[in-house]
């Protein structure tokens, strides 16, 4: 009868971490995930993984939040006992700070809408780029992008092609592509850049897809202007 019970109780663990993968915002197919109480680890194949997981901590979050779990406990391979915890109540945290703020969705947003859209993160003092999502041609820049932060003066950007800045991230630009296909709006998305100057350096920015503007999907990214740091050259 206990054996009966035991095969029972596996086939529903088994059963919970397919689903909890299926769900999850980041793909776990070679990950493990096991429940322990009101926890649940998450043994990433690799470091990459747990850091998208980090990344994406508020999905995570309202994961746990509706599987009634308290946190995640995001391992990786080669961390040994180390692990980084993603409680569940930062999901209330996020949900009130998305409630407060009230970003707007430029899902179907006309010209005239992005231009209002456009004065209005100006108006908060934010850097406003608009990027082709098929040719990568960045088609607007306001005056807050300055040289300190990208090399070249604003007007320079226009007609320049993003891609070639991303060269040495793509993982990171192809995250980016697929978050904003699905989602429409991925805030403080962190990534790395080779800028002009062929200096690498890391920015954080809030990224809109708008899918009609003047014909072309477009994405428009919305930064602070001390939101950059220089990086250190990755080592061979």
């Amino acid at each position: 009868m206990n054996t009966l019970i035991q095969d029972a109780l596996a086939v529903v663990d088994c059963h919970a971490t397919h689903l909890f993968k299926a769900e999850c915002v980041v793909a776990l197919a070679n990950s493990r995930v096991a429940f322990s109480k009101n926890t649940v680890q998450i043994h990433c194949h690799n470091k990459k993984i747990a850091l998208s997981l980090r990344q994406r901590y508020a999905q995570l979050a309202h994961q746990c939040l509706r599987w009634d779990l308290v946190e995640a406990q995001v391992f990786w391979r080669g961390s040994g006992e180390r692990y980084f915890s993603i409680p569940s109540f930062l999901a209330l945290e996020e949900a009130m700070t998305n409630t407060t703020q009230n970003e707007p969705s430029l899902l179907d947003a006309n010209y005239l809408r992005v231009l209002d859209f456009i004065r209005e993160k100006r108006a908060d003092g934010r850097i406003v780029v608009i990027t082709s999502m098929i040719s990568n041609i960045c088609q607007h820049t306001n005056d807050l992008l300055s040289p300190d932060r990208g090399v070249f003066q604003p007007y320079q950007w226009t007609g320049y092609n993003y891609l070639n800045a991303w060269r040495d991230s793509l993982d990171e630009y192809n995250q980016l592509i697929e978050l904003l296909n699905r989602d429409g709006h991925v805030p403080q998305y962190q990534y790395k850049l080779r800028r002009p100057d062929n200096r690498l350096c890391g920015y954080e920015t809030d990224y809109y897809l708008v899918p009609n503007y003047l014909g072309e999907p477009v994405r428009i990214g919305v930064s602070k202007p001390e939101a950059w740091q220089m990086l250190p050259e990755p080592q061979l």
